[in-house]
């Protein structure tokens, strides 16, 4: 026991210097902030400036959506028109023939976009171009069904 008392407990003088680890932590904040800069400088980039508006008239078109349900039913801009299964749909054609002669009187583009179902039968997808056809409707095409 009497050597127990003796001994004295002994520390360890070894410290941790974080005065390079605080060197290489500065160095890389200043590299990572400098980077972003050099490389937005290679752009050659100009900003746009302002300028007074323009009198150029932008012409919208006159848009028109057709939706072909699965039993094959039509809705033009979300009312239904035409009884489903028929193969020609007249009151469609002639709805599109007044929409089209309306947006000529404007001078506006007519434009038809069909939204087929993919459960859809196809032959109302043809029946549908071929109303736009009889309407004289030259812009359609086709989106994913909403």
């Amino acid at each position: 026991m009497a050597g127990k008392k003796g001994k004295k407990l002994e520390l360890s003088n070894d410290k941790f210097e974080l005065t390079s680890m605080i060197d290489v932590v500065f160095l890389l904040l200043i590299y990572f902030m400098y980077l972003p800069m050099g490389q937005e400088a290679d752009l050659k980039m100009q900003l746009p400036v302002d300028l007074p508006p323009t009198d150029v008239k932008t012409i919208l078109p006159n848009e028109q959506s057709i939706d072909i349900n699965p039993d094959g039913s039509i809705m033009l801009n979300g009312a239904p028109i035409d009884a489903p299964g028929r193969t020609e749909f007249v009151e469609l054609a002639n709805t599109l023939r007044r929409l089209r002669e309306s947006a000529d009187r404007s001078q506006t583009p007519t434009v038809v976009t069909i939204f087929a179902d993919a459960d859809s039968p196809h032959q109302a997808s043809i029946s549908v171009l071929d109303a736009c056809a009889i309407a004289k409707v030259t812009s359609v095409s086709f989106s994913k069904a909403q």
